[in-house]
């Protein structure tokens, strides 16, 4: 039966204060983000009660509705009820007004944010290409077609563009968080990529610019530099504005912007952000050689809470820039294999459990989704609400890291769900591979096992408090109650 996402996006934005009370709204893979006025105005336990909410989360400066993979949808119609697209340029010259009182929040916060606004909008085309180098893999893997084939080369190509040109896509998507003009981060994180300039810098002759060295690194597939020079750009806009004549604006602002911006770039910016994307690479290869079974045991059990923060988005700089430095990755992506599973896992045994078929349906189908690495709806709206299927999945999530980090699983793809077992093969062969499927099996049954024995005495308390309609409060997620984490 087909939702009536129409009539779910009008009470969603009656239960977060009305359309009067939204500056703009984003959304993620799970999850509607709305940036409101008054966050005070919101009904929580009204947005929880709706069909097609899991749950409610707030942060420092988001009020976020936890929708499951139909946020889209959703989202689409909310857009159609007058509300501002938060990803579109319409929100710079909207009513909102720039003085009005903002948020407190931290250094630190923002920062979060900042990395969740650039990289979140990433996630599909780094999917999509991570499932083409999955296809090479599996094509070589079972002869299916020579790596000389054309057909191979043209996929190769697919797989490789999202990430050979993941400092354009950063420009994007930054541009519109610092407030900077697209079409100029474009350009100059194009510099950085251009095709001469890579040639130069691979034929090891030296290069200048007014007589000042630039280091001769290349740029493909990094993630800081762009981020870290459009940032810049922001400050760089700002001063050009305030030096240049209105009269001249449409001519010399751009073009200034371009002839500060690209020098920097090349110069400071880029060689300083190389170095940081290396020294994140070293430092990680530094844990995974000593410390690697803890760390991903440790990355497994508190992935969970690490998604509740949102700080799951700053990791994805730093498994980039390994993939970029190496071609492979054992620590987060393993670490969040192991709890993606582990959540599905608990989620489908509490559903064995449950007696009433909304919880059911809601645990299978959540369950599912976070195995194939969508793990938001499950985790809030079973495992986390139901609190025994939360400590299964990280029971479980730990197990799996710890066999994971001790045979040192590998991934060559960057995939974070059940599709992760096409990545292992790569450098370390079979065993890889072996010990790569044992370890999603340690998550999968040590979770589904835990979870199927922990909430055993639940189901009753469960199905009680449905029946007596009680007014007991849900639990509440926000980053307050998880500050022990941020």
């Amino acid at each position: 039966m087909k939702k009536d996402y129409q009539k779910l996006a009008i009470d969603i934005v009656s239960g977060v204060g009305g359309k009067q009370n939204i500056n703009s709204l984003v959304h993620c893979a799970t999850r509607l983000r709305f940036d409101l006025k008054d966050d005070n105005k919101p009904d929580k336990e009204q947005l929880e009660s709706l069909n097609g909410v899991v749950t409610v989360v707030r942060t420092a400066n988001q009020y976020q509705v936890v929708i499951g993979n139909e946020v889209s949808h959703v989202f689409d119609e909310i857009i159609k009820l007058g509300v501002i697209n938060g990803d579109s340029d319409t929100v710079e010259s909207s009513n909102i007004q720039p003085n009005d009182p903002k948020k407190k929040e931290g250094i630190f916060n923002q920062i979060i944010d900042a990395i969740t606004a650039c990289m979140t909008p990433m996630i599909p085309a780094l999917t999509a290409a991570g499932m083409i180098k999955v296809i090479l893999s599996l094509a070589t893997t079972f002869n299916w077609m020579s790596s000389n084939a054309p057909t191979y080369k043209v996929l190769d190509i697919m797989g490789d563009s999202a990430f050979y040109f993941m400092p354009i896509l950063l420009a994007i998507n930054a541009s519109k968080r610092f407030k900077v003009n697209t079409s100029l981060a474009v350009i100059v994180a194009g510099i950085l990529l251009h095709p001469n300039f890579t040639a130069w810098v691979s034929s090891g002759k030296p290069i200048s610019f007014l007589s000042i060295p630039i280091a001769p690194d290349t740029y493909a597939a990094t993630v800081i530099p762009a981020l870290l020079m459009v940032w810049v750009m922001g400050f760089i806009e700002k001063g050009v504005d305030h030096i240049t004549p209105s009269s001249l604006k449409i001519i010399l602002n751009p073009t200034l912007i371009l002839l500060i911006s690209a020098p920097i770039a090349l110069i400071i910016v880029g060689p300083l952000g190389s170095f940081a994307g290396a020294g994140l690479a070293w430092v990680i290869n530094m844990l995974q050689g000593r410390l690697g079974f803890i760390m991903v045991t440790l990355l497994a059990a508190g992935m969970p809470f690490i998604v509740m923060t949102g700080m799951h988005h700053a990791l994805t700089p730093i498994f980039l820039s390994t993939f970029a430095s190496t071609g492979h990755e054992s620590l987060i992506l393993v670490a969040q294999v192991c709890s993606n599973l582990a959540q599905g896992a608990a989620a489908l045994a509490f559903g064995i459990r449950a007696k009433k078929p909304s919880q059911k349906s809601l645990a299978t189908s959540s369950g599912i989704s976070a195995i194939m690495g969508i793990t938001e709806p499950a985790m809030y709206g079973i495992n986390l609400k139901y609190k025994k299927p939360m400590i299964g999945a990280v029971i479980g999530a730990g197990v799996a890291g710890l066999y994971g980090g001790i045979m040192g699983v590998t991934l060559y793809v960057p995939q974070n769900s059940f599709m992760a077992i096409l990545g292992l093969n790569g450098a370390k062969g079979l065993t890889n591979v072996v010990n790569g499927v044992i370890m999603m099996a340690l998550s999968l049954s040590v979770s589904f096992i835990a979870s199927l024995i922990l909430s055993k005495g639940s189901k009753e308390v469960v199905e009680k408090k449905k029946a007596t309609n009680t007014n007991e409060p849900k639990t509440e997620v926000t980053l307050n109650s998880v500050s022990s984490i941020n």
